[in-house]
């Protein structure tokens, strides 16, 4: 099974245009390494319904194997990467891994994608959930990509969905079926919902 890395930079609000700016050339260097399948990623501009006031970008790392992960997070890249941020005086920067389904092949990314995480679910309604969240992307009328964390602490699920734009999402879920359908999912956990804007 492939894994993918959910990470959150610390990036200072003062530094987001050159941030934006090295995106491209930092998302080349990461899927030029060997060991990464790709990467994609971009600022969250909403965050469990509410529009995000200050800067924050998410990214996504794409992995053959757990052992690829591993050699992605001991790599000279990835240290050089945290040296940097220390001088700055910022923390680590904020990671998840998922056990994911086989990526979708020949998939154009959407210019949004939604990241929803359940947490705190019980183990045993699992089968429930799962099915929660399908019958919400059918009533959307959307595919859907994810999987389980691995390593030690709670155990999440996490869903990604692609939007074309944040206006088909918002009409999307103005469907009374579908706010009942996300809010049923929702009931069986505590979840995290962003909407990032690709780059």
């Amino acid at each position: 099974m492939p894994y993918l890395t959910v990470v959150i930079p610390p990036v200072p609000a003062a530094d987001k245009d050159t941030f934006l700016a090295a995106w491209p050339t930092i998302a080349a260097q990461i899927t030029a390494l060997p060991m990464v399948l790709g990467v994609s990623g971009g600022p969250i501009v909403f965050e469990d319904g509410a529009a995000v006031t200050e800067f924050k970008f998410l990214q996504t790392i794409a992995f053959k194997t757990l052992e690829d992960e591993k050699a992605f997070a001991e790599s000279e890249f990835v240290k050089e990467g945290a040296k940097r941020l220390a001088e700055k005086g910022l923390g680590e920067p904020k990671h998840a891994i998922f056990e994911v389904a086989e990526f979708p092949e020949d998939k154009k990314p959407k210019a949004f994608t939604q990241i929803t995480r359940i947490m705190g679910g019980d183990e045993s309604k699992i089968p429930e959930i799962k099915k929660a969240w399908e019958d919400l992307m059918a009533i959307l009328g959307k595919e859907t990509f994810g999987g389980r964390s691995v390593g030690d602490g709670p155990k999440a699920g996490m869903g990604l969905v692609g939007w074309d734009s944040l206006e088909e999402a918002k009409s999307a879920y103005e469907n009374p079926a579908a706010k009942a359908a996300f809010d049923h999912y929702h009931s069986f956990g505590e979840c995290k919902d962003v909407m990032v804007q690709l780059a």
